[in-house]
């Protein structure tokens, strides 16, 4: 499982007290801290800022790269870019969400593993662009997605050993 940071969300927004324009990197580092951006920030981010919570929480669900859920011990990145979806990378999630029997969240009852889209990192000579665990899959085919839903079985099963 990855690790994380040890700063508090306080800790974090005594660096931005009185900033202006520093929600996204507030968003970042708190989801290096945590994994993740739990609801519970979303009031002391919005009172640092003295922004509505409603547009702190608007904000933050704008962008793929943030998740407001603990990450998935095994976490699979796709890139769903027009090259990437021309080249399978909707069929390629359909048969991963199949075969691991993920939920319409994109993660297993046991949070093992899961799915998030991620923004398209402009690989897209290597399309369709997987990420398992941060490690990069180039190249995956429609042929290659039970091999690697076998391997991201066996990645959540090590992790939870």
């Amino acid at each position: 499982m990855a690790e994380y940071g040890t700063e508090t969300i306080q800790s974090i927004l005594r660096d931005y007290q009185g900033r202006k324009g520093v929600l996204l990197e507030i968003f970042h580092r708190v989801q290096h801290a945590y994994g993740y951006i739990p609801p519970e920030a979303m009031d002391p981010i919005a009172k640092t800022l003295g922004m509505a919570p409603s547009t702190v929480y608007g904000t933050l669900t704008f962008y793929t790269e943030f998740r407001t859920t603990p990450p998935p011990q095994v976490r699979i990145g796709m890139c769903l870019g027009p090259t990437c979806h021309i080249n399978g990378a909707d069929i390629i999630k359909d048969i991963l969400q199949h075969r691991l029997n993920l939920g319409k969240e994109g993660a297993s009852h046991d949070n093992a593993c899961g799915i998030h889209v991620v923004q398209c990192a402009g690989h897209c000579h290597h399309a369709p662009l997987i990420y398992v665990n941060d490690e990069v899959r180039s190249n995956v085919s429609i042929a290659d997605a039970a091999a690697l839903a076998k391997d991201v079985q066996r990645l959540s099963q090590e992790a939870v050993s």
